[in-house]
C-alpha cells in the first residue's frame, strides 16, 4: 500500500458509508477513485477496456466532470491506457491528487453530490471483449472449414 492509498483510506473511514451514495462531493470523490482502484487491484478492470467499462467508466465520468481539471487530465490518461504498469503508475498519483484536493478543500466535505452511478452511460460502458472473442472464434472456424475443403 503506498502513502498516497493510506491518504484516501484515511478519507474513505471518513467519508464514505459502507455501501451507496456519499453524502458529500468529497466522499463521491474517494469513493469514485476506490472504485477504480478495487477494480483495477482486484479484478484487473481498466477503464475504457473490456469489462472495466462497465465497472469503472461511471467513476471515472465522474472524477472527469466533478473533479479538478488536474485529476481529470490523469483519469483521461487512464481510459483505455493497456499497459498495467503504466496504468498503476498514474491511478497512484491520481489517488495522491484526489486526496490533495479533499484536504486542501474542506468546503467540499459539506457540499451536496450526485451518485457517481449517475454517470453511466448504456451506449458506451457495456463490455463489448465478447464481440472479439466471437468474432475470433468465427474466423478460426472459417480457417478450419477451409482446411476440410482442401483435403
Amino acid at each position: 500500500m503506498t502513502k498516497n492509498d493510506e491518504r484516501l483510506n484515511a478519507l474513505s473511514d471518513e467519508l464514505v458509508p459502507a455501501s451507496g451514495k456519499c453524502d458529500s462531493l468529497a466522499g463521491e470523490l474517494v469513493r469514485a477513485t476506490e472504485r477504480i482502484g478495487y477494480r483495477f487491484f482486484n479484478d484487473g478492470d481498466q477503464i475504457g477496456i473490456g469489462y472495466g467499462k462497465e465497472t469503472c467508466n461511471p467513476a471515472a465520468r465522474f472524477l472527469i466532470r466533478k473533479a479538478t481539471k488536474e485529476i481529470a487530465d490523469l483519469v483521461a490518461g487512464l481510459w483505455g491506457m493497456a499497459s498495467e504498469a503504466g496504468y498503476e503508475a498514474v491511478l497512484d498519483i491520481l489517488v495522491g491528487k484526489v486526496a490533495d484536493h479533499i484536504e486542501a478543500h474542506p468546503e467540499l466535505r459539506e457540499q451536496p453530490t450526485p451518485d457517481m452511478w449517475d454517470f453511466y452511460d448504456e451506449h458506451e460502458d457495456v463490455d463489448d471483449s465478447w464481440e472479439e472473442d466471437e468474432e475470433e472464434d468465427n474466423y478460426n472456424e472459417e480457417d478450419e472449414e477451409e482446411e476440410d475443403w482442401d483435403e
